[in-house]
């Protein structure tokens, strides 16, 4: 007994040596960006190429099994690289059709769900059917959501992105492995920017309303109140409540028209999906076009004739 506590007190004076441990992690959105099945095939074979490296690394450098015959270590090694170090693939249509696969084949598929809603794919489940389910110390998750926001959500805050949960998780303790997938994330994704992009931002709605909806409320209320409602005539009581009035259902259509662009316009856009985009699309165009028209009538009454 005496013998044991000795020992414990001399294991709490003396701290153990603990090596430290270091990784490299990063979370990228990836939002505003409009892709084909071709593009995303393309990013999935990239990163494909940079993990089958890194599995070819660890393999080398694994101990040959005694059991086995030189031929046999080999047809192994090379079989765990093939079925260790692929990334899969789920991907998800509108109403919960499913697909998986384990190679760029999958979108090529002409079973593919239309439209579809996300896509997904990791170097993780492959991995751990050989690793007694562990996760391995490099890994990259992708999950990409083509799904629209609601019209008129109340729920919703106004002054928030819009939402989607697209985005690329890199967990890596090799900084050439981190930097070779941030290369591709960066060089095969993200470049793919629509030009609409900012609407889906933060305080994109905010922007709208203070530098178009608000200054075109004005201009509308006033223009409408003086030929309606003209100083002198019986309504001139209802100057101000009318003002008030048009201005709020400015503010409205505006709100609503926000809703319409963000759903036409979704925050990232799959070109193979076929729906109706295009049509309202091409509607929300024309409307826009008309208030626009409108808007320089009004300003061009309000301005005074100068010979």
């Amino acid at each position: 007994m005496d013998g044991l506590n000795e020992s414990s007190e001399n294991a709490f004076s003396v701290p153990p040596t603990r090596r430290p441990i270091g990784w490299y992690e990063e979370t990228v959105p990836a939002r505003g960006c409009k892709w084909s099945l071709e593009d995303i095939k393309d990013f999935y074979e990239e990163l494909a190429s940079v993990n089958r490296k890194l599995g070819e690394e660890l393999i080398a450098n694994l101990t040959k099994d005694p059991n086995m015959s030189e031929t046999e270590w080999e047809s192994y090694k090379a079989f765990l690289l093939q079925d260790a170090f692929c990334p899969t693939v789920s991907i998800r249509g509108e109403r919960d059709q499913q697909m998986y696969g384990e190679s760029a084949e999958v979108f090529e598929s002409s079973d593919l769900p239309n439209p579809i809603r996300t896509i997904y794919f990791n170097n993780v489940t492959a991995w751990k059917r050989h690793a007694s389910n562990t996760e391995p110390r490099n890994r990259i998750e992708v999950f990409l959501d083509f799904g629209k926001p609601p019209l008129l959500d109340p729920s919703s805050v106004l002054s928030a992105p819009t939402p989607n949960e697209s985005n690329i998780t890199v967990r890596a303790d090799d900084m050439t492995f981190f930097r070779a997938v941030r290369q591709v994330i960066d060089t095969k994704l993200l470049n793919r920017r629509a030009w609409y992009s900012a609407i889906h931002r933060s305080f994109a709605y905010d922007a709208g309303i203070w530098l178009i909806a608000f200054p075109a409320g004005l201009i509308v209320a006033t223009h409408y109140m003086e030929t309606w409602f003209p100083v002198g005539s019986n309504w001139e009581p209802y100057r101000w409540a009318f003002f008030l009035y048009a201005l709020g259902i400015v503010i409205l259509c505006y709100r609503f028209l926000s809703g319409y662009l963000k759903w036409a316009f979704p925050v990232n856009v799959l070109k193979d999906n076929k729906d109706n985009s295009l049509r309202h699309r091409l509607a929300l165009g024309g409307i826009v076009a008309w208030l626009l028209y409108k808007a320089a009538d009004v300003i061009y009454d309000l301005i005074p004739f100068i010979p």
